[in-house]
């Protein structure tokens, strides 16, 4: 577990994950996506051994197979042909491309899976409820929308399948109708406690004045150093990126994938900037080390 970083104020958290996911989408290019993405897998490993990881490893790896096949197979762009699949062209174009898309999604997925880890509902409420109170409920709701979607629908299936209601045994009609059954009791479980939800806060007068928080965060030095520090690479990073270093133009003619010297200084400050984690964490175990 990552606990030095976890222990940031969260706007530092807040802003490296909103960084990160800015550069792992903008920076386009085969050799910042593959060490981009080994990166953002390293975090994961560190905070938890990817178990938080292995609840989204059917989606990751589906989705990243889909996009990496389906660009190929619906763009013949490019003048550099592979082979032909029933008198489709195959072009190296269109296999860089997706595999980038791929690589650039798959790196996003990961983010959000570290991001869960790190950012609990607490510091999320914390950053925005004084401004933007709605705002911060909604988007708290929003991002874990689908784990309680998931875990409702495994408390649902328990249950039915206690009563002999099965969606993976006997005739697909059997499975298509029990499988209709769990979604309209989900729907009814979810907007149940939705409408209680609403009550409570109601009742307890959300929004109808100041809010308090029943958690502070103090904002120390070192907080302040590791916003500047995000922020400067972040901004360096980003106007060269704008000035055209870390994209590799794939149409109408693809570039040479060799990078320039500059490029190679984005590199490092792309790799710095995700690497904060890691960072931090190893210098924190360098210190305690030190001192003991």
């Amino acid at each position: 577990m990552i606990h030095r970083f976890s222990d940031f104020h969260p706007v530092v958290t807040f802003i490296y994950y909103v960084g990160a996911l800015s550069l792992v989408m903008l920076l386009l290019h085969p050799v910042f996506l593959v060490l981009g993405f080994l990166t953002i897998l390293a975090i994961n490993f560190v905070q938890d051994r990817f178990e938080g990881l292995k609840r989204w490893l059917f989606l990751i790896i589906t989705s990243g197979l889909f996009i990496f096949i389906l660009n190929p197979l619906f763009n013949e762009r490019g003048r550099y042909v592979l082979f032909e699949l029933a008198s489709h062209r195959i072009t190296l174009e269109a296999v860089v491309y997706g595999g980038m898309t791929a690589l650039s999604i798959i790196s996003v997925i990961l983010l959000f899976v570290s991001y869960n880890e790190v950012m609990a509902p607490n510091k999320l409420l914390y950053l925005f409820s004084k401004f933007l109170p709605q705002f911060a409920v909604l988007l708290m709701l929003t991002l874990r929308f689908i784990p309680l979607m998931r875990r409702r629908l495994a408390e649902i299936a328990a249950v039915q399948s206690s009563k002999g209601i099965q969606v993976l045994q006997g005739r697909w009609q059997n499975k298509a109708k029990n499988g209709l059954l769990y979604v309209q009791v989900l729907l009814t479980y979810s907007l149940e406690e939705a409408i209680q939800t609403a009550d409570s806060m109601k009742a307890r007068g959300y929004g109808s004045g100041a809010r308090s928080t029943y958690e502070h965060f103090l904002l120390k030095k070192s907080d302040i150093s590791a916003i500047a520090y995000l922020v400067i690479v972040f901004a360096g990073v980003i106007f060269e990126r704008f000035n055209g270093f870390g994209y590799l133009n794939i149409y109408p003619v693809m570039e040479s994938m060799k990078m320039s010297s500059m490029e190679m200084v984005v590199l490092s400050g792309y790799l710095v900037f995700l690497l904060f984690p890691l960072l931090v964490e190893g210098w924190g175990q360098l210190r305690w080390r030190i001192l003991k």
